[in-house]
């Protein structure tokens, strides 16, 4: 009797038989995980408060109440250092380029020195086509463009320092023209103040930009 309760559950066992091979395919899936990881590595910049650009806000005090008729050639002068000195120690620090912190590379620091100061052409002329003066201002006009593309600077070094993925420095560039931007609502008021004249409040404004960029960028 017993015997024949054995034989029955025996039978009752179903067999099934799969001809997929899972652990190939999870292998060939992380394979092509790995692949894509390595051609492709995230970019991402830290949150933490090493990235606020406090000297910014330091070279606007200067600007507005230690420097005579607002030097823009003095503030420019003192952006130029400071700005190297940020990406060395602040801004690349917390920068991420796949599982790794990004060492400086000195070569694409040079590079990104003259590529600023070339970068700054073609913002001198969109700043004219959107009605900044032409003939009278034109060297004022060519200095607040270096100070935009030199307030744009850390971010330009990392667009080249991580192969030219662009779409997450964009928000850097974005804040500094949004700054500008804003900050010509004040030039046609008829206040007749100094500090209205071209092109101090769009400086200020870029400046004021640029903080704000490169303090919440990491959040964004």
């Amino acid at each position: 009797m017993t015997a024949q309760l054995r034989n029955k559950k025996k039978s009752g066992v179903k067999k099934t038989v799969t001809f997929s091979d899972d652990t190939t395919i999870s292998k060939s899936t992380n394979k092509k995980k790995t692949d894509f990881m390595s051609t492709n590595p995230p970019v991402f910049v830290r949150k933490t408060p090493l990235t606020i650009p406090w000297h910014l806000i330091g070279l606007l005090i200067f600007y507005i109440k230690v420097s005579k008729n607002y030097n823009g050639e003095q503030l420019l002068l003192g952006l130029i250092p400071m700005q190297i000195l940020y990406l060395i120690f602040q801004f690349n620090k917390s920068t991420i380029y796949g599982k790794k912190r990004l060492k400086m590379n000195t070569t694409l620091l040079l590079l990104s020195i003259v590529g600023s100061v070339a970068m700054s052409i073609p913002a001198m002329a969109i700043a004219i086509l959107l009605g900044a003066p032409l003939v009278e201002h034109l060297r004022s006009t060519w200095l607040m463009a270096l100070h935009s593309s030199f307030l744009a600077f850390p971010a330009l070094y990392s667009v080249v320092n991580c192969d030219f993925k662009v779409t997450i420095w964009r928000k850097y560039f974005i804040a500094i023209v949004v700054g500008g931007w804003i900050s010509c609502i004040v030039i046609p008021l008829d206040w007749d103040r100094d500090w209205q004249a071209w092109p101090i409040p769009v400086i200020v404004g870029t400046y004021l930009g640029a903080f704000v960029g490169y303090t919440i960028g990491a959040f964004l």
